[in-house]
């Protein structure tokens, strides 16, 4: 089975962004996240789905107009520019498939590793939740099992009905974590150049 070691609570492994996304947190027992563990990673190897299949032929592409730049660039970038014209082709698509419903958009904190955001109740640390994500703008959506690392009131009054919920991800197959280290790659890369444009 594909496990992602959870990071420990005081040092970050991966990148982190600040992001909005669709999300579901639901609570399921030990038990029942291994066998949602093992039903995710099966779930890529039964049979490739379009968006590996996606994956699977951007990776190459990538890989054949790095090596294309190197004896000319204007070539390359033509071809990037195709490429962002097809992905966004593609998210079009994607979001005729599975519908985005944007005003169940939350603000997140969010690695390769793992996933924090504000929820109306509180859940014990070490224990497992199943959570769907949509991605946005894409609308590809990402399941896996996390453990919660940490979950505190939002603030020090004893009615605070919200708290911050920090989870690592322990189930996640390879193609959902590639999707997912390819969104927060374009993120980041979205945020270097606002930051340079202002």
């Amino acid at each position: 089975m594909n496990e992602v070691a959870a990071p420990a609570v005081d040092r970050r492994e991966f990148f982190r962004i600040n992001d909005r996304m669709v999300v579901s947190v639901h609570p399921i027992t030990a038990v029942q996240a291994d066998a949602v563990g093992q039903e995710i990673i099966d779930s890529s190897t039964d049979s490739p789905s379009l968006s590996q299949q996606l994956l699977s032929m951007q990776k190459s592409f990538n890989i054949l107009t790095d090596h294309i730049g190197h004896t000319d660039r204007e070539v390359a970038r033509a071809l990037r520019l195709l490429d962002d014209k097809l992905n966004l082709l593609a998210q079009s698509v994607q979001q005729l498939h599975t519908p985005i419903d944007l005003q169940a958009a939350i603000d997140v904190n969010l690695s390769v590793g793992g996933l924090a955001l504000t929820v109306d109740r509180c859940f014990e640390p070490r224990s497992t939740l199943e959570v769907k994500m949509q991605l946005l703008p894409s609308g590809l959506p990402i399941h896996a099992v996390t453990k919660v690392i940490a979950c505190q009131p939002e603030s020090d009054t004893a009615t605070s009905d919200r708290y911050y919920l920090r989870m690592a991800f322990i189930h996640m197959n390879d193609a959902d974590r590639d999707i997912l280290a390819k969104h927060i790659l374009s993120r980041q890369a979205e945020e270097l150049r606002s930051n340079k444009q202002s």
